[in-house]
């Protein structure tokens, strides 16, 4: 069942049922990302079809996902994501919580990117 969060970030109903994808993103054989994606589940009947991408799974299937909102925030490793991506528990890691939606505003995917922070950098340009 969705969670409480998912819920409202996705428009559910408590009855309604999720889709969880959870992958390892990786570079030159190093697990830099752990990605964890949750959908409605009448979208994704078969979780296992998606692939290597979500995006390229939905717009197969006519549902692209055309603008997202993303939150980057600072959080400590928990024993289990510090184990998985080669860390020491505790160390610093940057979460990114992205909601993905449809072209009529419905929101499809929210997705959790829990980072190492000696794989990425967060850039911003503003411009007045």
């Amino acid at each position: 069942p969705p969670t409480h969060e998912e819920l409202i970030r996705l428009g559910l109903s408590p009855n309604d049922k999720v889709a969880r994808l959870k992958r390892l993103r990786k570079a030159d054989d190093v697990v830099m990302a752990i990605e964890m994606s949750t959908l409605p589940a009448r979208i994704i009947a078969r979780p296992e079809a998606v692939g290597d991408s979500l995006y390229e799974y939905l717009d197969g299937i006519g549902r692209p996902v055309v603008r997202a909102l993303q939150h980057i925030q600072a959080i400590n490793a928990s024993d289990e994501f510090a184990a998985l991506v080669g860390i020491a528990p505790g160390t610093a890691m940057l979460l990114m919580t992205r909601v993905g939606y449809l072209e009529d505003n419905t929101p499809i995917e929210v997705t959790d990117t829990y980072c190492r922070n000696d794989y990425y950098d967060f850039v911003a340009e503003l411009r007045r």
